[in-house]
């Protein structure tokens, strides 16, 4: 049994989720390299995966069940890795577009939903919520409730009201608004929910996985009955992972007579960054408090270039310097991983 509660976070981020995949490979081959176990998964050694968007996605493809073998990962980090690449990058193909860009894209979404819906079904199928290997979280927002909504596997494998199909949570998790079209899902129940990207409100959910761990450990599922209370801080390890942000500023004197149409992108971006960071910074001081602030490693970067790096460009050019961003931050960050990678294996 681990001595700690172990939990991973995925922002969104589009393709920039890219980056966090590079990461987690690092990360799977020196859980290899320090087990001496060359069939070591990243769904092994963690209890808890949360994401938002493309985290959603990725959080689904680490967790997702070996048909031949139930109990067994179906991916390794590196498959993970060429199929959020290779395969995730063509739901924003510029052919499945709508036609009248760039007005169109005033009144209707940039890309077509179709495109997503066939690439994650060809892979996942029927696959349940309930049938990922691990507890996870994914996060949505419900525009009709108007309220938050998150995909929770260990909720799913108790009440058939909590089961979905994958393949539409994680539609749900990447209707982000202006990109996709709003998504309108059924659980398993046949209840009715209209979702939009959860990166509208987490798009780093990590503080999310934090409560869920302290509420749901405590609760419906208690790993092996550890916890009387649920786990503390004290009794977590978190890693975080950030797809890059780009911090454009906004001057005084283009910014003081904008309306409504002129504030739509900036305030948009402003909220998405604003958030994530508040987050990270309320994480520091948790976990501060517990005399272990090494427990919690939030990996991320700063775009300096807003034209680049961008999380709907699929050109090899794109991929490429996102790819490269990825083992770059991996191995600026190698001495942390590898000394917080040894809090899993505890």
């Amino acid at each position: 049994m681990a001595q700690f509660t172990r939990i991973l976070s995925l922002d969104g981020g589009g393709l920039r989720g890219i980056i966090s995949a590079e990461v987690l490979k690092y990360v799977e081959q020196k859980l290899q390299d320090f087990t001496g176990n060359s069939d070591a998964r990243i769904a092994d050694y963690f209890d808890l995966i949360a994401g938002t968007s493309a985290g959603g996605i990725l959080t689904a493809l680490y967790l997702c069940p070996d048909p031949e073998n139930p109990l067994r990962p179906r991916c390794s980090a590196q498959e993970v890795y060429d199929f959020f690449r290779y395969k995730s990058s063509q739901i924003f193909d510029p052919a499945f577009t709508n036609s009248l860009q760039p007005l169109g894209e005033l009144f209707n979404e940039k890309y077509s939903y179709q495109k997503f819906d066939q690439i994650i079904g060809d892979f996942f199928k029927h696959l349940k919520l309930s049938e990922l290997l691990k507890p996870c979280l994914i996060t949505s927002y419900e525009i009709e409730k108007r309220k938050s909504h998150f995909f929770t596997q260990h909720d799913a494998k108790l009440n058939p009201k909590d089961d979905y199909w994958i393949r539409d949570v994680l539609r749900a998790t990447s209707a982000a608004p202006t990109f996709f079209e709003v998504a309108q899902i059924k659980s398993l129940n046949q209840e009715v929910y209209t979702c939009i990207d959860g990166g509208v409100f987490a798009n780093n959910p990590t503080l999310c996985a934090y409560a869920e761990a302290r509420h749901k450990f405590n609760q419906e599922f208690n790993l092996d009955n550890r916890y009387e209370t649920g786990p503390t801080a004290k009794e977590m390890v978190f890693l975080s992972l950030g797809t890059g942000v780009v911090k454009k500023k906004y001057p005084y004197e283009e910014a003081k007579d904008w309306g409504k149409l002129k504030w739509l992108d900036p305030l948009f971006d402003i909220i998405m960054t604003g958030v994530a960071e508040t987050v990270d910074y309320q994480m520091e001081q948790i976990f501060d408090t517990t005399g272990k602030p090494e427990h919690y490693l939030r990996i991320n970067t700063e775009l300096s270039d807003r034209k680049t790096l961008q999380m709907d460009d699929f050109s090899e050019a794109n991929l490429n310097a996102i790819s490269q961003l990825g083992q770059q931050l991996t191995e600026k960050n190698r001495q942390q991983l590898d000394k917080w990678i040894q809090l899993l294996l505890l």
